[in-house]
């Protein structure tokens, strides 16, 4: 009877830890995924709040700064004003349903002839699959495009654009770029109007200041609504339109016989945000050299933009419960446990900023760390938490192949959830830049769902059970690698993957700098992907990347648009600039990494 008593008090202690754990986390995760962070998005309100609510949370845990401070400042851009002139005037007629869009280049366009040129999509010619281009035999050279959002599988579950190969072509940013391919100086964008909720209702056009990340095309375009369209031009029929593209899956595309004046003026804005950095220095003289990294990144979309997968992406709040408010809490939850365990290593816990905009926070920490190295030490091995409140059928554990260290240091995975080990991981959250220095690296994740990166990623569906699994199973890791020596990076390691949810495409190996200057024109190479075209055809780091086959790079979006245009396999020839000397070679682009 004693014993059952004792297993009972066992039992309760348990269930009592557990449901505590459980209120801690919901308290916190409901607190950052709500409405009063409006999405967490740096360089705005919402991801401020977030900063200091994390950074009292750690303070209260009792966890040591980085240095002087809790918070590690970097610069983003963050927002685009709009300044001096932003107007849509057809045939004389000024368009007050109407703004411009951030990345937009700022000039006055007028009396331009207007074309409706469809969704706005052209597919190679190489294309096998597909056979659809809305630009063809129409001159747009020095005039005024019109597109819808969407693409022709809208209406037409047969589509061959269903396929995920052709997601990319439903994006604001390809669109622009071909219309400047074929020579258009304007572009007005308006939402397919059978995406539309209560279509013909439709909301106001959104400025979205920050979308874009402070790049611009070289083309002038903003956006309206289909009323707004329908009253200049009463001919143009885009619903009817539309339905038409998807009962034939024929492009229809014409002049307007239209004129229109169009203007957008826009100045640049940056600004500081932080990572949220705790420390948890190792009680072992010797070991606590070894420095340990957890981390999730704790910032999100805001209220949308080109990330967003919503089918009109402005304006509702983005909340970004799973990705990855679901992350943050853990990680802080473990600190917490953590700190209890007065650990031999040194524990360094970390919420990144501005994973959202190309692992921003996380590469900066990677670069500064060498200015902690004396105090602390060397890191040795890191655990990154990014959508892990979404259980469906299994939990993975990327990056298995980082270090041949850690098959043998897993515990028995639980017999509740079913987890999943994989040698590799994707390339797209905040363990990347630490792979690329050779640490090794974990990424723990539930994976993607119908709410990615949609204003429907909330609260309330989240599962906290399976996260009490993780952090308990990452406890137990944790308690192994203390009892065990420091891990050592595979070198023969590749974090490469053929499949995933964030981006189909070629692979080149360039890895960007997303914060280069604006007199820069291409995009500037930080150093390449090991094993990749941009490694095996020279690329240094500071060389610039000016041309991928056809296409001339000038920004970012070019390069994200030609590896979306190309396919792994495609020769091309590649051109880049080293000081004032232009390279040329030709290269087999490989399959996508980045997922």
């Amino acid at each position: 009877m004693r014993l059952t008593l004792l297993s009972l008090t066992i039992l309760l202690s348990i269930l009592t830890q557990n449901l505590y754990a459980n209120s801690s986390m919901k308290e916190m995760l409901e607190y950052l995924a709500s409405d009063a962070l409006e999405g967490r998005k740096p360089g705005q309100i919402g991801n401020e709040l977030a900063t200091s609510y994390i950074e009292k949370k750690l303070v209260d845990m009792g966890l040591a700064p980085l240095g002087k401070s809790h918070k590690q400042d970097f610069t983003i851009f963050t927002e685009m004003t709009k300044s001096g002139t932003n107007n849509l005037s057809i045939s004389g007629q000024k368009i007050s349903s109407y703004e411009p869009i951030s990345f937009s280049l700022s000039g006055d366009l007028k009396n331009k002839e207007l074309v409706f040129v469809g969704y706005g999509i052209s597919i190679s010619k190489n294309d096998t699959k597909i056979k659809y281009d809305d630009y063809e035999n129409i001159d747009v050279k020095n005039k005024i495009v019109i597109f819808m959002s969407g693409d022709p599988a809208i209406g037409n579950i047969n589509s061959p654009f269903r396929h995920p190969d052709y997601i990319s072509y439903r994006s604001l940013f390809y669109k622009l770029k071909n219309a400047i391919g074929h020579g258009a100086v304007g572009a007005i964008y308006i939402n397919d109007p059978m995406s539309i909720p209560g279509y013909p209702a439709e909301d106001e056009p959104y400025f979205n200041a920050t979308e874009g990340g402070g790049n611009r095309f070289s083309i002038v375009v903003g956006r309206t609504t289909n009323a707004a369209i329908k009253r200049s031009i009463p001919s143009l029929d885009i619903y009817k339109i539309q339905k038409k593209i998807a009962k034939t899956g024929i492009p229809y595309s014409f002049s307007l016989k239209k004129t229109a004046d169009l203007s957008v003026n826009l100045k640049k804005k940056t600004g500081r945000v932080s990572n949220i950095v705790g420390v948890i220095e190792g009680s072992d003289p010797v070991l606590k050299k070894e420095v340990v990294v957890l981390g999730a990144h704790m910032d999100h979309l805001g209220h949308g933009g080109e990330s967003s997968t919503d089918p009109i992406p402005d304006g509702k709040i983005h909340n970004g419960a799973d990705d990855n408010a679901s992350g943050t809490v853990l990680v802080m939850s473990l600190a917490n446990k953590i700190k209890k365990m007065n650990p031999k290593r040194t524990y360094v816990f970390v919420l990144f900023n501005a994973e959202e905009m190309g692992l921003l926070g996380s590469t900066h920490f990677v670069n500064m760390w060498a200015a902690h190295t004396e105090q602390y030490g060397e890191i040795v091995s890191m655990l990154n938490y990014d959508m892990v409140g979404r259980y469906d059928k299994e939990l993975s554990v990327m990056g298995v192949g980082s270090s041949k260290e850690w098959s043998r240091l897993f515990p028995a995975t639980p017999s509740t959830h079913n987890f999943v080990l994989k040698k590799n991981a994707l390339e797209s959250s905040d363990h990347a830049p630490f792979i690329r220095a050779k640490i090794p690296s974990l990424f723990f994740t539930t994976g993607a769902h119908g709410d990615y990166h949609s204003s429907t990623d909330t609260a309330e569906k989240i599962n906290y059970q399976p996260m009490l699994t993780l952090q308990d199973y990452s406890i137990k890791l944790i308690k192994q690698m203390e009892a065990n020596s420091r891990i050592v990076f595979d070198n023969s390691y590749s974090s490469g993957t053929t499949t995933g949810t964030r981006g189909y495409g070629a692979h080149l190996g360039c890895i960007p700098s997303f914060g280069q200057s604006d007199d820069i024109v291409g995009v500037l190479c930080t150093g390449t992907s090991p094993n990749s075209p941009a490694q095996a055809a020279g690329i240094l780091a500071d060389d610039i990347i000016v041309q991928i086959g056809e296409v001339e790079i000038k920004s970012i979006y070019d390069l994200a648009f030609a590896l979306k245009y190309y396919r792994a396999g495609d020769k091309i020839e590649l051109g880049w600039m080293r000081g004032q000397t232009l390279f040329k070679q030709v290269i087999t682009l490989a399959r996508s990494r980045r997922q």
